[in-house]
């Protein structure tokens, strides 16, 4: 009976491990907050939405400093935790290094890529 508890510790202590692991910046995708806003963006300022995931691409739309209830469909770069984990702590670190990009819906209409940077979680 003890050994059976000990695991159960330990495999508890490991998904909570994991689970901070995921939640620590990385590009993973999964389970992200039901809302997002902008933050970060000067109030005489405006967040750029671009046709692709990058400042490379040109600016189609753009959200106020102050949106709030954003959607994000989908970010780039990205890799499931599976393959996360199975990367090199190095390769960990470089994915981490890649500016993130995130398509984006507000107000009931798709706005384009906005830099991961720019939002946050929204208690909407």
């Amino acid at each position: 009976m003890k050994t059976l508890f000990s695991r159960l510790v330990l495999a508890v202590t490991l998904l909570v491990s994991v689970t901070a692991a995921a939640n620590a910046g990385s590009h993973q995708q999964g389970h992200g907050p039901d809302a997002w806003r902008v933050h970060g963006v000067a109030s005489h300022d405006h967040l750029n939405a671009r046709v692709g995931p990058g400042t490379s691409y040109f600016v189609i739309d753009a959200l106020p400093y102050n949106a709030r209830g954003i959607q994000v469909s989908y970010c780039t770069p990205t890799v499931t935790q599976q393959q996360f984990f199975g990367l090199t702590y190095q390769q960990q670190q470089r994915l981490n290094q890649y500016s993130a990009w995130c398509l984006v819906t507000w107000n009931g209409y798709q706005r384009g890529w906005v830099n991961r940077r720019f939002l946050t979680e929204d208690a909407y």
